[in-house]
């Protein structure tokens, strides 16, 4: 215990607050009281945060001990309250001990009062104690999660980096030979897509992908997916559609319901080697029947349902299923992404996720996506197919720190007719635009360059030369990302990593816009 005890006294008797701290005085409990009798004072008090104990009155002049009590809960929770009064019936102790006081003591029986102290003192000591470990123990779960994330990213990435070094070397050695050279390069670009499908699913996990939300007819997307999904899956999976067809468009991202939809799909048909059934079905519903306490009451929800006649999960695997790289699957069959990913996705889209699973008789997944109130956002539309010509005589300012980035853009760009300025900063980048901008048409950056960023490089560069070209790169997609090009009126971003054809397409394209 403390050895000084600060007390607030909410009391209009000052004869009675004294009577109080010389009571716990004697029984040895050093304390400095300090006393109120107006809601004010009483509330600017509570709002410092800096007494162990609040003893009240339960009647006040103008201040009722229900409303006393209601603001220390609402402005120090964890302060243990104690009422002292002479008036306590029993109907109010009731009721104040579930509105969360900790105690009450009659004045006319001030003998227990000190032990009711030493009480909630020891349990508020304890309750602290507890949530510091729960804090560590929060703590240690997700240094856990992190090294399991860490883990299963470097697993994966050195496996892909072993592939694309050791065809480095074959390279080399085969550079006499034509034809082993287009096999090896081949070998060498579909580990690198599959480095680059790995940070995607990371990123959608991390919800940091980027995100187009139009409004969804939802049972026309599944029918589309599902004429893909059979032609993909093993010949004795077969899918049975439940669609209510009178279900509301929502707001989603169509590209992201399809790799929710692929991901549950594939996971339905790993979970069934010997062929089965998948179920995707359709509903309304409304908000208090949805198994999930986070979920309205009276808000509706779209029920996207996949159910397969799988080998099921037994409790302690369900458990760990958003897990990243947590999978049950054959080394080298599963990532453990994918269930991580669709709920990343169902975050992005404020829905819900249950999962319910028993050994031998196969899984249901449930999304849960919010259905609007008033009518979905009208879909935006689709850009303009790229120009088929992507060669050019222009002048591009090439801006990244990494120069064996910006060297190979440099020499696919000469080879396509292009004139090539490089510069490692946004810094250098400017010096070049002030000694020569005239001759520069286009400036093509990375966006995290060191001090002065992409998009204050362009902002910057098209003060030296009004009216010039801008377009970003970046392999790092945030929410704001597309708020700061709307703002700072950028022409055009493309996400690494990108083939050289699409870098090609997208800078023909804004160079030819008007």
């Amino acid at each position: 215990m403390k050895s000084n005890l600060r007390i607030l006294h909410l009391e209009d008797s000052p004869s009675d607050c004294d009577l109080v701290q010389q009571l716990l005085v004697r029984d040895g409990l050093k304390c400095d009281i300090i006393r109120r009798d107006s809601r004010d004072a009483f509330v600017q008090d509570l709002q410092k945060k800096d007494f162990d104990l609040i003893f009240a009155d339960c009647s006040m002049p103008d201040f009722d001990g229900l409303r006393a009590l209601e603001l220390a809960r609402e402005h120090a929770p964890e302060i243990p309250f104690i009422f002292v009064s002479g008036t306590i019936g029993e109907e109010f102790a009731i009721e104040s001990l579930r509105n969360g006081a900790t105690d009450y003591v009659l004045k006319n029986r001030l003998s227990r009062l000190v032990p009711a102290v030493r009480r909630a003192i020891a349990e508020s000591a304890e309750r602290a104690k507890n949530q510091e470990m729960e804090i560590r123990l929060r703590q240690a779960q997700r240094l856990e999660a992190v090294g399991t994330l860490a883990g299963g990213v470097a697993h994966d990435f050195n496996n892909i980096l072993t592939i694309i070094k050791g065809h480095t070397a074959l390279l080399l050695m085969e550079a006499h030979r034509p034809d082993r050279v287009g096999e090896i390069a081949s070998t060498i670009n579909h580990a690198a897509q599959r480095g680059s499908d790995l940070v995607s699913q990371l990123l959608a996990f991390a919800r940091k992908s980027d995100s187009t939300f139009t409004s969804t007819n939802v049972n026309q997307h599944i029918r589309q997916i599902t004429t893909m999904l059979r032609e993909a899956m093993l010949r004795n999976i077969t899918f049975e559609l439940q669609l209510d067809d009178g279900l509301p468009e929502i707001h989603a991202d169509p590209g992201q319901l399809d790799r929710v939809l692929i991901n549950l799909a594939t996971n339905a048909r790993d979970a069934m080697p010997n062929g089965g059934t998948i179920t995707i079905s359709t509903s309304r519903m409304k908000g208090e029947k949805v198994p999930l306490l986070s979920a309205e009451g009276t808000r509706e929800y779209l029920c996207l349902r996949v159910s397969d006649t799988g080998v099921g999960m037994d409790e302690a695997t369900r458990q760990h299923i958003f897990e990243p790289f947590f999978t049950t699957k054959p080394k080298g069959q599963g990532t453990g992404l994918g269930m991580p990913v669709v709920y990343g996705l169902m975050q992005s889209h404020n829905g819900l996720i249950d999962v319910q699973s028993e050994l031998g008789k196969g899984t249901s997944v449930s999304l849960f996506l919010p259905i609007p109130a008033g009518p979905a956002p009208c879909a935006v539309a689709a850009p303009l197919d790229a120009p088929r010509v992507v060669k050019g005589s222009e002048t591009v300012l090439i801006v990244d720190d990494e120069t064996d980035v910006s060297y190979f853009i440099e020499v696919i760009l000469k080879m396509h007719g292009y004139a090539v300025v490089t510069a490692s900063s946004a810094e250098e980048a400017l010096d070049k635009l002030r000694a020569g901008g005239d001759k520069i048409d286009i400036v093509f950056s990375d966006v995290g360059l060191p001090k002065l960023d992409g998009f204050g490089l362009c902002t910057e560069a098209r003060k030296i030369r009004p009216g010039i070209k801008t377009m970003l790169t970046s392999g790092y997609i945030d929410g704001g990302l597309k708020t700061r090009m709307a703002e700072t009126g950028i022409d055009g971003f493309i996400a690494k990593p990108y083939d050289m054809s699409e870098l090609l397409s997208n800078l023909r394209a804004i160079l030819d816009k008007r």
